[in-house]
Order: structure tokens, then C-alpha cells, then sequence
């Protein structure tokens, strides 16, 4: 049995590990039955419906919108290179409901591939797609971007 110290190293070895690495410490997650996997299908629906709700009320929202940014190269060369994660705090205090629905669907995606790897994941966003015809397209577009770079091989 671990010790809280030994858990606690192996998470903060976890965090400095790019995504691929940590993800392959745990690679021994078990795989979902059909109840689990129901479970996570509804709950990627709920948090991609929710998510596309927030877009349209942000966009509806009177009032300005937040002015374009524009960037040279030389405002480039000048930002720091920010991991998935580190980019994820970012869009969560730019915008809390939003950047933590993003999260949400990302951290879902983590679950799909510890599980089943990359053949899940597209079976589980077809699946809950094909939920929404008329948003098809956008839905597996939506997840393909958030799920981007897991397991170093996700592409929708």
C-alpha cells in the first residue's frame, strides 16, 4: 500500500511528465461496461450541449465584444510556450463556465483513452454526435480540438 508521500510524488512525477508519459503510468484503468460507458456518453452530451449553449449566450450578450488580438511575430517570439494544462488555467480564468466545461471535455477524453485508447474515443463521439444530427459536424469538431494531442495520436 502507498504511503501519502509516495502517492503525492508519483502525482507531482505525473504533472512534470508531458500528457503521453502520465497518461502511461495509469494505463491500468479498467475498461468501462456498458453502464460506465453510458454514464461518460451522457455526460460528454451534457458538457458539449452546455458548452455550445455558453458560446450562444456569450455571443447574444449585449453589449461589446471583446476586441480582436492581433499578434506580429516579434509579440510571438516574446510568449511563453504553455503546456495544455497550463493553457486550460488560462481559458478557465478568461472564462470560468466555459474554460471549465472545455476542461471537463478534455479530462473525458483522458478517461476514453486510458480505457480503450483512440478506438473508443471515436467510437464514444460518434456515438454522442449522432445524438445532435444538425450539429454533427460542429460536435466532432468541438471534441476533436479538445481532445487534440491525447495519447499523442488522437485525430477525429
Amino acid at each position: 500500500m502507498k504511503t501519502t508521500q509516495e502517492t503525492s510524488a508519483q502525482s507531482r512525477a505525473n504533472r512534470s511528465l508531458p500528457n503521453s508519459q502520465a497518461l502511461n503510468s495509469t494505463k491500468n484503468a479498467p475498461s468501462p461496461d456498458g453502464k460506465d460507458l453510458a454514464q461518460i456518453e451522457n455526460a460528454l452530451d451534457v458538457l458539449l450541449t452546455k458548452l455550445l449553449a455558453e458560446r450562444k449566450r456569450q455571443r447574444e450578450a449585449p453589449g461589446p465584444k471583446p476586441p480582436l488580438r492581433a499578434f506580429g511575430a516579434a509579440d510571438l517570439a516574446e510568449m511563453p510556450i504553455l503546456s495544455d494544462r497550463e493553457i486550460g488555467r488560462v481559458r478557465i480564468i478568461e472564462d470560468p463556465l466555459a474554460g471549465a466545461l472545455e476542461l471537463a471535455i478534455r479530462e473525458i477524453g483522458e478517461v476514453l483513452f486510458l480505457q480503450g485508447g483512440v478506438e473508443l474515443m471515436g467510437d464514444v463521439i460518434e456515438r454522442v454526435a449522432s445524438r445532435h444530427p444538425k450539429s454533427y459536424g460542429h460536435l466532432a469538431s468541438l471534441v476533436d480540438h479538445k481532445w487534440d494531442g491525447i495519447g499523442e495520436r488522437w485525430h477525429c
